[in-house]
């Protein structure tokens, strides 16, 4: 299964004069004439994935106020450096001249993204040098994200996205920040890793199960369906305590009436055998069919082990299952599926294989909501 590209834009308003006659008639038909509204409609219509194109839209404004907001500003500079961390592109509009257009370009640059970029020529010396193409109209500029798409491995997404993870395993979150990271998707199916940082239990400290973050995060990637997963150092284990944030932000998720099924990601050690463990939770029907689904797809990988009672983890389920009414399957790695430096292959059919299994039950269930 193939991973979508996803694009990052970046930059101000733009003049829709700067637009074919075709392309204006369908910009200025829109509901919110924003040239990112029309960028996000015409990537998604190829097939490209464009993050969170609305939520940042950098002025002159933005950097005069942030000496007296000084908080927020970092946090909302932090969200844009994590959001281009996850694109494999960026297109930037340069019509207006911006700082925080200018500053996110360099970042995406450095990081090895594709950048494009749309405005008037001759272009700075610093735009020439950090970017691939440039362009005097959005068609333009579009046209050829559209046809170089940008070639995304899914082992080396993951590596990439495990070692920004790596930072915070054992970092308590800053202030006001949460513990937790949403991915939101299309399909009714949520994959929740809830170690993939170090957490505490009952006063011991536990290390992460590694690369079980990254490959919830490939999931969304991979299929459209939501994950959540721990973003820092939990002091309380969600699967053990059920008052913490994570639990709260996933019962708000599941009520809010998208998600159909729970695939909870979980890793196993060295000494754990078999190498891959399936369980499930939920009405009996329901949850020993997706079961039996899922083993039948990853018996490719190895023998499936016998469902195991795992105390560690049974609060999280059984509430998920009993009070929120939702199925709930349990994947656990071992150690050796969760090493794609070492053994790429075997990672990325644990990936390929789980995320079918996603896309073929999340199919079913956004027909049954429709």
């Amino acid at each position: 299964m193939s991973l979508l590209s996803s694009i990052y834009l970046t930059g101000g308003t733009i003049d829709p004069a700067q637009l074919s006659q075709s392309a204006a008639a369908a910009f200025n038909n829109l509901s919110n004439p924003d040239w990112r509204t029309f960028a996000l409609t015409r990537l998604q219509n190829h097939g490209l994935r464009v993050i969170n194109p609305l939520e940042f839209a950098w002025s002159e404004v933005d950097f005069l106020d942030a000496i007296e907001i000084a908080g927020s500003s970092d946090q909302r500079v932090q969200r844009a450096l994590e959001l281009i961390d996850q694109s494999d592109g960026l297109l930037a509009n340069l019509e207006r001249p911006s700082y925080g257009a200018a500053m996110e370009m360099f970042y995406a640059h450095r990081r090895g993204k594709m950048v494009t970029v749309v405005g008037p020529s001759p272009f700075n010396p610093w735009v020439l040098s950090h970017s691939q193409a440039r362009f005097n109209e959005l068609d333009h500029a579009l046209q050829y994200i559209i046809g170089q798409q940008p070639q995304v491995d899914p082992v080396d997404w993951a590596v990439q996205y495990e070692s920004l993870l790596a930072e915070r395993y054992e970092q308590m979150p800053p202030s006001g920040e949460p513990d937790y990271k949403f991915l939101g998707g299309d399909l009714p199916v949520l994959v929740v890793a809830p170690h993939a940082t170090a957490h505490w239990r009952e006063g011991e400290f536990y290390e992460q199960e590694s690369f079980t973050g990254s490959m919830s995060a490939l999931l969304n990637r991979m299929t459209g369906c939501h994950t959540l997963m721990s973003n820092f150092c939990m002091v309380a284990d969600p699967c053990w305590y059920l008052e913490t944030p994570y639990r709260r932000v996933f019962s708000d998720i599941v009520k809010g009436g998208q998600v159909g099924l729970v695939v909870m990601l979980m890793g196993s050690t060295w000494q754990e055998a078999p190498g891959v463990q399936i369980s499930a939770y939920g009405e009996p029907s329901i949850s020993e069919d997706y079961e039996s689904r899922l083993k039948s797809r990853l018996c490719e990988l190895e023998a499936i082990g016998a469902r195991s009672f795992d105390q560690n983890l049974r609060p999280f389920a059984d509430y998920a299952a009993n009070e929120l009414k939702v199925p709930v399957v349990i994947i656990r790695l071992h150690k050796r599926y969760r090493m794609p430096r070492l053994q790429s292959l075997q990672f990325q059919r644990a990936a390929e294989l789980i995320a079918s299994f996603i896309a073929e039950a999340g199919s079913e269930l956004a027909k049954s909501i429709e």
